[in-house]
């Protein structure tokens, strides 16, 4: 007999997401392409920074799409606000002018994902499963901006007292993953095959207690390996 498959997280209950821009119209565009899927629900849509504090404590939400250009933002305040729901991500809506800094920080802060306003909607739509799925969401422009010119240690890693034993190949590899290569695509850049990549991401993720991919670029930014 056929083991019956196990629903996901999405099948069970539908992905509930405030819209927060700055432009209603905008907002509403938006929240109409989000509701073209059907695991997906908008409970609130707003364009005001006091809207969206209201929205925020009113109604139970997963997913927090929110502009940074909404009047008013204080980021960090607005995080505060965001985790008192434990279970509720952010994903940051931005455009061409933003800051690497406000990449690093936010992560470090807790911002699950990141997306170009330009986004295509399909993208857009990925993203927000993504996140909602525990992934860590970054189009690689973003994250290839960031990496470029970033400085890693060589061999022997100290991070918070803890010394982490990395090969040089070891390192190159999480530089290249941290820009959203696949295993094939750092396979082909460093002419080795994707199976010993996956060998040296196992241990890379032993070396340093890490389960996957998501956790590897958190661990990045969280201990110095991108700056």
């Amino acid at each position: 007999m056929a083991e019956k498959k196990r629903p996901s997280k999405q099948e069970l209950k539908p992905i509930n997401i405030i819209v927060a821009c700055c432009y209603p119209l905008y907002g509403e565009g938006i929240s109409k392409l989000l509701l073209e899927d059907k695991k997906i629900g908008v409970v609130s849509a707003v364009s005001t920074l006091i809207d969206l504090i209201e929205s925020c404590k009113e109604y139970k939400f997963d997913i927090l799409l929110l502009d940074v250009e909404v009047k008013g933002l204080n980021l960090k305040k607005m995080l505060t606000l965001v985790k008192k729901n434990k279970s509720a991500k952010v994903v940051l809506l931005i455009d061409s002018n933003y800051s690497e800094n406000l990449l690093i920080n936010g992560i470090r802060s807790g911002i699950r994902g990141y997306v170009h306003k330009d986004i295509e909607s399909s993208e857009l739509i990925k993203s927000v499963k993504a996140v909602y799925d525990g992934d860590l969401w970054a189009e690689r422009k973003l994250m290839g901006k960031v990496v470029d010119g970033s400085t890693y240690p060589t061999k022997e890693v100290n991070l918070k007292g803890q010394i982490y034993d990395l090969t040089e190949t070891e390192i190159k590899i999480i530089k290249l993953v941290l820009t959203g290569m696949t295993n094939k695509e750092v396979a082909d850049e460093l002419y080795i095959s994707e199976k010993t990549v996956k060998f040296h991401l196992y241990k890379v993720f032993k070396k340093l207690t890490l389960k996957n991919r998501s956790e590897l670029m958190l661990f990045g930014f969280r201990n110095g390996l991108i700056s």
